[in-house]
């Protein structure tokens, strides 16, 4: 039976109006997450000055930075924010620097009341993700027809990873968004060769460019694309080639302002912390410079089982029909690997957020489903049941999404922590954790950059990536009346002095854990709390 197309449109609004619902309450529920606060209103600036002289303005390209502050350009927000002694040098370090406090100074400004403007930034992102959710069900629905369009559309509105990063103030889902397009068009031109998918190819591709430096892997894959499919079908698509490439560029530059010196200088930027190394951590593992196996696992561990059997049971079915378009299954599979590839050997290890690219490839491959047996249509609706279930269950907190694999989100600590866990989206929660319990003052190790006194939280401090301490001249004092909250990164040690700052926390039962990312403990181990 045949889905009319009226109603599978109806079926596919109300399924990106379930994926934005989701996406709003979560980020109406979360603190500034590390990296937001840093770009937090920084588009405002380098689209009313045309200027790149402030710390972070080369840290990505600028698309994500103008899309999230559209809603700061009708406010009033203190100018002395932007700027710096005149002994100020402007060099790449500098520009590519992170400025906390003056994200911490906006987000505390009266115009970000009750985070009315964090959540209105916030909001751009997620309306952008429910532009890349429609695109998945156009491809999955070209390929595989309207069910399995729905199918695809489905995984992608109730799985974890989207819903956690749909609605930050961070280039991955922008550039995940503008990446797919991209490709769709460019699958679209090779199909048919018609200019229009040319011009929205290369319109696509030039924002995916302008969202982050990543973006430069769909050159290489649009080339090799044209390249098969030339010698596939002995034609000259060159001048569409070309005409992509012309017009990505035309589009990168117009983005800069006609200079592209901050976008080379940007790259120049990533190249230099790539040779310094990040702090990372991995299943009680530590290093600067990653592991090759490091995405596989996070993909293994932050991905929902049922999606991970679904994606498998495609792939076997789809090469092993004897009637199939094998271009068309590479073309979904090239970015997934390629994605993959680049970060296991990029010595890095960020997080799940890096792999979002893949994604919606993946659940357009998973679409393909719908045209087999009863059976296996039966099954993977049994499959999409519980991928729902499990979103659902875990919601708001998506950010701290783990698969039953390691025993969900409670137990993701002992894996991956920083964005792939805590990334300082949990003060709201802890503020009610303690309205709630008459809990007036606690011992605090945060890991994150926004402020704990936006939200009222009283705190003596203890050792935290970037908490400010009110009190440094005071020793650091434990109170045995008085409950510790640490942030599971800093649990961890990841970015302390020791490691071992806080193992001595690892073998007591915490009270709470707010989030997933915050875990309180009660050294008296005599009270009870709710929750």
């Amino acid at each position: 039976m045949v889905m009319k197309p009226i109603k599978a449109k109806l079926v596919i609004c109300a399924l990106l109006l379930a994926f934005f619902i989701q996406s709003y309450i979560s980020i109406s529920s979360q603190s500034a997450t590390f990296d937001e606060v840093q770009y937090f209103g920084i588009g405002k600036y380098l689209l009313t000055t045309h200027k790149w002289d402030v710390m972070g303005a080369i840290l990505h390209p600028p698309l994500p930075y103008y899309l999230n502050s559209f809603p700061h350009l009708f406010v009033e927000q203190p100018r002395q924010l932007w700027e710096y002694g005149p002994d100020i040098v402007r060099d790449r370090a500098f520009l590519g620097a992170v400025d906390y406090y003056r994200g911490q100074a906006l987000l505390s400004d009266p115009s970000n009341h009750n985070d009315r403007l964090l959540i209105a930034s916030r909001l751009m992102t997620a309306l952008l993700s429910v532009l890349l959710g429609w695109y998945v069900y156009r491809f999955s629905s070209d390929l595989y027809g309207e069910k399995g369009g729905i199918l695809s559309t489905v995984l992608f509105a109730f799985n974890p990873a989207m819903l956690a990063f749909s609605g930050l103030i961070v280039p991955d889902m922008p550039l995940t968004v503008f990446s797919f397009i991209a490709l769709y068009h460019v699958w679209k031109n090779l199909k048919y060769h018609a200019l229009g998918s040319s011009l929205a190819a290369g319109i696509f591709t030039g924002l995916a460019l302008l969202s982050k430096f990543n973006a430069v892997l769909l050159m290489p894959l649009v080339l090799i694309f044209y390249l098969a499919a030339m010698y596939r079908e002995k034609k000259n698509l060159l001048p569409h080639m070309l005409l992509i490439f012309c017009i990505a560029l035309i589009v990168l530059v117009l983005g800069f302002g006609f200079d592209l010196e901050p976008y080379l200088e940007g790259i120049l930027f990533q190249f230099d912390k790539r040779v310094s190394g990040q702090a990372a951590f991995l299943m009680g593992n530590y290093t600067d410079f990653g592991w090759w196996y490091f995405y596989p696992l996070v993909f293994l561990f932050k991905t929902p089982i049922s999606v991970l059997i679904l994606f498998m049971l495609s792939l076997a079915l789809l090469f092993l029909k004897k009637r199939r378009e094998l271009f068309d299954d590479l073309f979904l599979l090239a970015p997934i690997i390629c994605t993959m590839l680049f970060f296991s050997f990029s010595q890095g290890a960020i997080g799940v957020r890096y792999l979002l690219p893949a994604y919606p490839f993946m659940f357009v491959i998973i679409g393909s489903l719908c045209n087999f047996t009863v059976r296996i249509r039966c099954f993977s609706y049994a499959m999409v049941a519980w991928c729902i279930a499990a979103s659902l269950y875990f919601a708001p907190h998506y950010l701290a999404y783990f698969n039953e694999l390691v025993g969900g989100p409670a137990n993701g600590y002992k894996y991956l922590v920083d964005s792939n866990l805590d990334w300082g989206q949990d003060l709201i929660g802890l503020k009610k954790f303690m309205d709630i319990n008459g809990i007036q003052r606690i011992s605090l190790s945060y890991f994150g950059a926004d402020s704990p006194q936006r939200y009222g939280i009283n705190y003596d401090w203890l050792p935290s990536h970037y908490l400010f301490n009110p009190e440094p001249d005071k020793p650091v004092l434990i109170h045995p009346d008085q409950l510790i909250a640490v942030s599971a990164t800093n649990l961890q040690g990841v970015y302390l002095d020791s490691k071992d700052e806080y193992s001595w926390l690892k073998n007591k039962q915490p009270v709470a854990q707010i989030g997933y990312s915050i875990f309180v403990y009660d050294l008296k181990g005599n009270r009870t709390f709710k929750q």
